[in-house]
């Protein structure tokens, strides 16, 4: 029976379209997690938003532990989808993998303390981000790299956290001009891959 799926994450989740001058959002039937749900039959809710970095100080991880209440009374089972890390990368150049799975890892073991975690009614799943190109936002080698390390940094945290863990690195993502968000293509891709997962 299907149940419901929380997509946490960035702009990539969101469906943010840079080809738009004011930047918009692609339409629903062009963004992977509403795709995901005309397929699957499950009621995938997107929670994306553009710019967002893995929660790190404790009003930004409070604000998402308040919604686990209301998460939890979704039809189950309860997966809440976690795939951030990117905007980490690129608006902290400093930032290393290791230090934005660091990052990742407070935040996992701030939520895992909730009862709706601690008691299965909502289980995690964390997805390693696609990796970063050369494009209008990403002038940096390095950058790429880093993005590149993260897919193995993500999936020795899951494993010891004991989490579901997708690795979306190793997909091959079609991305736009800026080296950062997913094509109407890779949408589609990225939706099929999920399926795969699921």
């Amino acid at each position: 029976m299907p149940g419901t799926i929380i997509c946490y994450g960035d702009s990539n989740t969101y469906g943010y379209d840079p080809r738009s001058f004011l930047g918009g959002r692609y339409t629903e039937d062009r963004r992977w997690p509403e795709m995901l749900a005309a397929r699957t039959g499950w009621k995938v809710i997107n929670s994306g938003k553009n710019g967002r970095c893995t929660p790190y100080f404790l009003p930004e991880i409070e604000s998402v532990c308040s919604s686990l209440e209301r998460w939890s009374a979704e039809e189950a089972p309860v997966w809440l989808w976690i795939m951030l890390g990117t905007n980490d990368l690129l608006h902290n150049p400093q930032l290393t993998a290791e230090a934005v799975t660091d990052r990742m890892e407070r935040f996992l073991r701030k939520l895992a303390e909730r009862e709706e975690i601690s008691d299965g009614k909502i289980q995690l799943r964390l997805i390693s981000p696609v990796h970063l190109r050369r494009g209008q936002w990403v002038e940096s080698d390095e950058r790429c790299r880093e993005s590149e390390k993260m897919d193995d940094c993500y999936r020795k945290l899951a494993a010891k956290m004991g989490i579901a863990f997708t690795c979306a690195g190793e997909w091959d993502i079609p991305v736009l001009f800026d080296g950062v968000h997913f094509s109407e293509e890779g949408n589609a891709r990225f939706a099929e891959c999920m399926m795969r997962e699921m």
